[in-house]
């Protein structure tokens, strides 16, 4: 019984040692309209009831723009963020329990991309912590973190140049969303065409539909300096249309892609006609990590 007792008292003392270093003391977060920052960046959790370009999505997105670049700290704080073993245990715990009810616990993966998606609001203000970005990516981080990186690269644009050579790098990543993020910043990047541009026809090929897709993208976004992709993109429409249960697959949105990118390339190519590839209404994410 005595055991039993001290196993008990054992596992709160570690329980409150990983709830204190969590929880841990609370920095300085800039504010707006009475709500700090963390609280504005809930509404870019990929749960959340409220998807891009809804009416609370852009009033977050105004709230972010006017704190501005004092966000930069907190955010690349979040993008690396990771949960340790013991502490999901410790929460797991907590809430089998019930003695979580009052902790309010956001795993590491979301605020991830909750920091990732304050880069879209902040565009290429955000370009300050492009080399804090880069650092970081290449230090032991998960791949989560890593995609978030690569998302925020992108949604910071041309000023992200100074980050193609890890994405170059990342564009053969063993983590086929890690791919896929990093050629998608490519594009959105859309700088030093002599060195991404191969790298996107090559990327064609992938074996993931994601990544496929990423590198069609990109490849629309280089133009005219994306000629020698022509051959690739136009081999690519033309592979044979897989459905699933009557829900078309990633394989066709790659496919609408390809032809995008065409159309963007060389707008007085003959692409395929809407009759041998039909148009079915599928939206094209803004970036690979939101359907995933």
């Amino acid at each position: 019984m005595r055991n039993r007792v001290y196993i008990a008292l054992a596992v709160l003392l570690v329980m409150l040692a990983v709830v204190m270093a969590w929880l841990g003391p609370r920095e300085r977060q800039p504010v707006c309209g009475g709500k700090p920052l963390t609280l504005w960046l809930r509404t870019y959790d990929p749960s959340s009831a409220f998807g891009r370009h809804s009416p609370e999505w852009n009033v977050a997105d105004n709230a972010v723009r006017h704190m501005g670049t004092n966000c930069i700290p907190i955010l690349l704080r979040m993008v690396r963020q990771e949960d340790s073993p013991v502490k999901l245990c410790v929460i797991a715990f907590a809430q089998k329990h019930g003695l979580a009810k009052r902790i309010h616990f956001v795993p590491a993966a979301v605020r991830n991309i909750e920091a990732s998606r304050a880069f879209i609001a902040l565009g290429d203000r955000g370009k300050d912590a492009v080399p804090a970005l880069v650092k970081m990516y290449d230090a032991k981080i998960t791949a989560e973190s890593r995609s978030a990186i690569e998302d925020a690269l992108a949604w910071i644009g041309p000023a992200a140049r100074p980050a193609i050579p890890l994405l170059l790098r990342a564009g053969t990543n063993s983590d086929s969303r890690v791919r896929a993020n990093a050629l998608w910043a490519l594009g959105e990047i859309h700088a030093e065409p002599e060195l991404c541009v191969p790298c996107l026809i090559h990327a064609l090929n992938d074996s993931d539909d994601w990544a496929r897709l990423s590198a069609a993208h990109a490849l629309g976004m280089f133009g005219t300096d994306a000629k020698s992709a022509v051959s690739a993109l136009t081999e690519m429409t033309n592979v044979s249309i897989i459905l699933s249960k009557g829900i078309v697959s990633t394989r066709l949105q790659a496919m609408l892609e390809a032809r995008k990118a065409l159309d963007k390339i060389n707008p007085h190519i003959a692409a395929p006609s809407d009759d041998d590839f039909p148009d079915y209404g599928i939206p094209v994410p803004d970036s690979p990590i939101s359907p995933r």
